[in-house]
């Protein structure tokens, strides 16, 4: 954060996302996760923008090593990092309940608007009225549909696959349409799921950030793992379930939002299909 400017680091398929909202003066991407990312080439381009204070809203250990490559001379700092300026007096904790702590340590003022409730994207829907990929129809969608993440596979953690195809086959027996939403990773759990029901659409690893969020937007419902991906579709939809499989999991990711439902369970395979047509019937999604 340079002086009347507002700077964000994001990963490159995030770029074009952020670039579009009215929140950013600039946008600077970098993929600190590729193996053969140059911290070194990054620190100095950050040291040259003499930025009053970098405020780390990822906190990982991505970030703690970008800190790190600053040396001794770092700039400012807000995050979790060892060294840091500003740092968080609680981290295990809801990301926006400490993003809001860390800015109120650094001195940022607060605002009128409850940070809790999720973002504004009011921007968001004006373009997708002017972007066709953006459209439900450019993913085949031509009715209410529903979207499902299916969050990162995990056969001993994970929601069980049967659960899935039972609450994609409750959808679809109703007349909705149904997309899948996912990472590269969940194409093993896409597959069983597109034999058994074709009609399903499958966006993973297929639709950038930018439709993502703007077909949730759009959306009858949005249900699934509260990974990234579903912070996206959810981020606008008129209504969102997440999965939980304990409570520690649910106030550490659970959707933001006055629409957003959130269900737990002792371990995920305790929720079963019809819990969550249930929920889903209760909330106005189906």
């Amino acid at each position: 954060m340079s002086s009347g400017q507002l700077v964000l680091l994001t990963s490159s398929s995030l770029a074009g996302l952020a670039a579009k909202a009215p929140w950013f003066d600039d946008i600077i991407s970098a993929d600190l996760s590729e193996q053969t990312f140059n911290f070194s080439h990054v620190t100095k381009a950050i040291k040259q923008r003499k930025f009053d204070r970098i405020i780390d809203l990822q906190r990982d250990a991505l970030t703690k090593n970008l800190f790190a490559n600053f040396g001794f001379f770092a700039p400012k700092f807000a995050g979790a990092a060892p060294r840091a300026k500003w740092k968080l007096r609680e981290d295990n904790q809801h990301s926006i309940d400490a993003d809001d702590q860390l800015l109120d340590i650094i001195g940022v003022p607060k605002i009128e608007r409850d940070l809790s409730i999720g973002p504004q994207l009011n921007w968001l829907l004006r373009l997708s009225g002017q972007t066709p990929s953006m459209q439900p129809g450019y993913f085949g969608l031509s009715g209410p549909y529903v979207l499902l993440n299916l969050g990162t596979p995990d056969l001993k953690h994970g929601w069980p696959q049967l659960a899935f195809a039972e609450l994609a086959g409750h959808i679809l027996s109703l007349g909705m349409e149904l997309a899948i939403t996912g990472d590269i990773h969940a194409r093993d759990l896409a597959r069983p799921l597109i034999r058994t029901f074709p009609q399903i659409r499958d966006l993973c690893a297929r639709a950038d950030p930018f439709q993502l969020a703007s077909l949730g937007t759009q959306a009858k419902g949005v249900v699934g793992l509260a990974d990234g991906i579903l912070h996206l579709c959810a981020a606008g939809a008129g209504r969102c379930i997440s999965l939980h499989g304990s409570q520690d999991n649910a106030r550490k990711t659970a959707i933001r939002s006055p629409n957003a439902m959130t269900l737990i369970g002792d371990g995920l395979d305790k929720i079963s299909a019809d819990d969550v047509i249930r929920a889903m019937k209760m909330f106005g999604a189906l």
